[in-house]
């Protein structure tokens, strides 16, 4: 069973992200460190297990920049077979619709079994890219998956919902998206590092794809940096005047009430 996993690199959790004043749809990228998705570490685990159990191969598609490729790296490092990542420029800024057509375009030269997606990119926190892959490949889809079982042609996903869980069964192919603590995703060695250097890396381009990619239909104007945040009150005093205290500074000052 053949499985891909898309894959993209977001600026890391931690780094100080500033706006870019030349260009304000974008982010001055010096000193910021790059990662991999983390909820794409989920889905590349789940598709490396589901692989080995199975006897196929996993493939990491990613769109992005040049510099994606110390990101895939890494994925390859963990035991992905090959990858392949689309750089250009109209692709890496395309809305998310375009992207799940990209991937698709992609994915139809592969003979893929399961597709397998982060359930969110962090850096935007868009979560419609594993509808728009099935959508355009006209395969059924599953969002959020905490588990999931693959049996024959069918596959079977646990999700959480509030107060239980929803068991959905889906005929393969299929595209799932994967939630945190779905797994726990391994750490590569120091020698599947010095081998993810020689496994292949495809970069093809939009042209190769046969897609012609003029303009988006849609795309980011600005960022902004939000607001500080404004001091915050104390209420103090026994219950009955903590809660006046409190009604009072809604209705008068945040206006809320």
């Amino acid at each position: 069973m053949n499985v891909a996993v898309v894959m993209k690199q977001v600026p890391d959790t931690e780094a100080a992200v500033r706006v870019d004043s030349a260009n304000p749809a974008s982010i001055v990228e010096d000193d910021v460190k790059f990662v991999l998705n983390p909820y794409d570490e989920y889905a590349v685990e789940e598709a490396l297990t589901i692989a080995e159990n199975s006897g196929g191969e996993v493939i990491g598609v990613c769109i992005g920049p040049p510099r994606s490729e110390t990101t895939i790296r890494s994925v390859l490092a963990m035991g992905v077979a090959r990858a392949v990542l689309i750089t250009d420029p109209m692709a890496v800024e395309a809305d998310v619709i375009t992207q799940g057509k990209i991937f698709a375009a992609v994915m139809r030269e592969m003979d893929l079994s399961l597709v397998l997606c982060g359930r969110e990119v962090i850096d935007t926190q868009e979560d419609a890219l594993a509808p728009a892959i099935a959508e355009a490949l006209n395969y059924p889809h599953v969002l959020n998956a905490g588990k999931i079982t693959v049996e024959g042609d069918r596959v079977t996903v646990i999700r959480d919902v509030e107060g239980g869980s929803l068991e959905i069964e889906a005929p393969l192919p299929a595209v799932i998206s994967c939630q945190k603590g779905l797994n726990d995703p391994r750490y590569p060695t120091l020698i599947a590092i010095r081998r993810a250097k020689r496994k292949e890396l495809k970069t093809v381009t939009l042209a190769d794809l046969g897609i012609d990619l003029k303009t988006p239909n849609s795309r980011i104007v600005a960022l902004h940096t939000p607001p500080p945040r404004a001091a915050g009150v104390i209420a103090e005093g026994e219950p009955e005047d903590v809660a006046a205290q409190c009604m009072k500074w809604l209705a008068e000052e945040a206006k809320l009430v």
